[in-house]
């Protein structure tokens, strides 16, 4: 087990590069006053394909997710060598047999139904010098949401020069460089422009001066997740306001297991948040070097917690969907 073989060696090096504020002790059930017309989602790379995976499966209670360096719902359809092959590289992804695959899982209730998503907000990101994901992938990712939203409801945006790495207004790596904490200074705020595209108009971004809590991840150990998720939370949320709340999911290697709070401090949704009475909730996955392999610690978007991964009953999907449960009390 401790050995890779060499698709999956590639498979984990690409994903290797998918690439503050002061976190106060773990509150294991914290619970505030949530707008629940206002809960969306996001990602890039691993965490994209996580962040689209909620939406579809819970098209109920999000509406909106942003993508940034990330395809189609069930792309790698579980299996490692189709995500390593047109879900990374471009290609033909099946986007037939993705749109029945939803459909099966509607029929089934395994997800919610899919014209909840009729509605939503799309928001895609491809950086022009990303060298890890082909440009024709998240080109997929638009294509499997024309199926079910408007297509005024989805906004691609690939002009932007970024590399496989989570643009940013000033903070990380020079722009070219991509390199842990793999936050990229590349004057251009991913985070802004994908908040505003899927909640509309916001009050400026502001200095974030509300506190990063790390809070507890019901079920995170059956679903490969570390114990605890990082939660920020601007002073208004802990006062009571109606709050909206944005989950932001890491890619590879961005963990807290790898970089500390570097991706929920410097990502850019804070300043946002803070001023918008928006909670953003920072989950966490945990690496492992035996089965299942998974050594970067990526999200599972081909199957390595079982067959289910992307419907409501996948661990990874059931644990964050349970941590936001904790955050309304329910």
């Amino acid at each position: 087990m401790m050995r890779m073989r060499s698709g999956l060696l590639a498979f984990v090096v690409f994903l290797a590069a998918c690439g503050g504020d002061k976190v106060a002790d773990t509150v294991a059930a914290p619970s505030f006053n949530i707008d629940t017309s206002r809960i969306t989602v996001s990602g890039i790379s691993s965490g994209a394909y996580m962040a689209g995976q909620l939406h579809v499966a819970h098209s109920e209670l999000f509406n909106g997710a942003g993508l940034i360096a990330g395809g189609p719902y069930w792309c790698a359809s579980g299996t490692m060598k189709k995500g390593l092959g047109p879900c990374m590289n471009g290609g033909d992804v099946g986007l037939q047999e993705l749109l029945a695959y939803a459909e099966q899982q509607e029929k089934s209730a395994a997800i919610d139904a899919l014209d909840n998503l009729k509605d939503d907000r799309a928001w895609i990101f491809h950086g022009t010098q990303d060298s890890i994901v082909n440009a024709e992938v998240p080109a997929a990712a638009r294509s499997f949401y024309e199926a079910f939203l408007g297509a005024e409801n989805i906004t691609l945006v690939t002009e932007v020069e970024a590399p496989h790495g989570m643009p940013t207004l000033a903070v990380g790596a020079d722009c070219a460089n991509v390199t842990t904490p793999f936050l990229n200074d590349c004057s251009y705020d991913a985070a802004g422009a994908l908040l505003k595209a899927l909640a509309g108009p916001l009050n400026a971004r502001t200095t974030a001066t509300g506190e990063l809590r790390a809070v507890a991840q019901p079920g995170a150990g059956d679903a490969e997740m570390l114990e605890t998720a990082l939660l920020y939370v601007p002073s208004s949320c802990a006062g009571g306001e109606p709050c909206g709340v944005h989950v932001a999911l890491h890619g590879c290697q961005q963990s807290a297991e790898f970089v500390g709070d570097a991706f929920a401090a410097g990502a850019g949704y804070n300043e946002w948040a803070e001023s918008n009475n928006l909670l953003v909730l920072y989950p966490q996955v945990a690496s492992s070097k035996i089965a299942p392999l998974n050594p970067l610690g990526c999200w599972d978007w081909w199957g390595y917690t079982g067959d289910n991964y992307a419907t409501k009953s996948g661990a990874q999907v059931a644990a964050i969907k349970a941590t936001l449960d904790s955050l309304t009390g329910t």
